[in-house]
């Protein structure tokens, strides 16, 4: 009869060593992904260039030149003023797009500013922005004496303060010198296109005549000066106390037009509570008064608030 030949047996110190090992590996944790983040949605609380940009006759070819040499996810965000015809459909982000592979977008009324995003003004209105959001108001002054660069440079001066930048390029007219004036006022750097290298050089030569650009050079070389002189002064957050949404968007508008320049006088008011919408609201501003002038657009208003409309 055959003998049958039985498996050998491992050794207990064998059979132990491999059971241990199969342990070790089934509690060994699964190496943890690091999470992914978003170039385009940063926090709300990270500073960032915000770049105002300034164009009228010839001035879709300068801002082609311009967004051509910036790079992508540089930080920074870019809005564009450009002088349009108020009854025809604006077209000028589709156009823009064409040369930059950041996003282009028409600007919305309340809308966010986000790094690495191209906001374009929509025809006939005007734009100021306010603690990192754009509003949109229509013109007060009569077609042809509409200043809306100077609008919006305004306003980037007093949200942005020492980090407000502003560009002036092609066009006609002296649009955009008040608004430099401003960011200079607030130690904000100016940039003009080379009056030579424009096709229409009224609007760079006013800015330079008025002794206010810091920087002059072609558009192509534009992007590069601004880099450089960001190297130099870092940005600095400056933390605001949070405001209730219902009251930030009741007083947004007034604020953003209504900011008073340096040496108004400010006066009391006999408006109602309910035209704020926050009784707490109403309380702050009431202690402060409305200014006589608005810091915008420098005029008078005819009513409590200054809005375009009753400026």
């Amino acid at each position: 009869m055959e003998k049958k030949t039985l498996p050998k047996r491992r050794p207990k110190e064998a059979t132990r060593r491999v059971a241990t090992r199969k342990r070790t590996r089934l509690a060994r944790p699964e190496p943890t992904r690091a999470p992914v983040l978003s170039l385009s949605s940063p926090p709300e609380d990270v500073p960032f260039p915000i770049v105002g940009l300034g164009a009228s006759a010839g001035g879709l070819e300068a801002l082609e030149q311009f967004l051509r040499h910036v790079p992508v996810d540089n930080g920074m965000a870019y809005v564009v003023i450009q002088h349009m015809d108020p009854t025809h459909k604006g077209i000028l982000a589709e156009l823009l797009q064409r040369t930059t592979r950041m996003k282009v977008v028409q600007v919305k009324d309340r809308m966010r500013v986000r790094p690495d995003v191209v906001y374009v003004i929509p025809p006939n209105r005007d734009m100021s922005l306010l603690h990192g959001v754009l509003h949109l108001f229509e013109p007060a002054a009569p077609r042809g004496l509409r200043l809306p660069i100077d609008f919006f440079l305004r306003s980037l001066a007093l949200d942005q303060q020492e980090h407000s930048i502003g560009v002036i390029l092609s066009g006609m007219g002296s649009d955009g010198t008040l608004g430099l004036r401003a960011i200079k006022e607030k130690a904000g750097v100016v940039l003009v296109q080379e009056p030579t290298s424009a096709r229409f050089d009224g609007m760079p030569r006013s800015a330079i005549e008025a002794g206010l650009a810091d920087i002059v050079a072609p558009p192509a070389e534009l992007p590069a000066r601004i880099f450089a002189y960001l190297q130099r002064t870092p940005l600095i957050d400056r933390a605001e106390a949070a405001l209730e949404d219902k009251t930030r968007s009741a007083l947004e508008k007034a604020v953003s037009c209504c900011a008073p320049a340096p040496g108004t006088i400010s006066r009391s008011t006999s408006a109602t509570p309910s035209a704020v919408g926050s009784n707490g609201a109403w309380a702050s501003i009431r202690s402060t008064g409305w200014p006589t002038t608005c810091g915008i657009c420098a005029r008078t208003p005819r009513s409590w608030i200054c809005s375009s409309r009753s400026c």
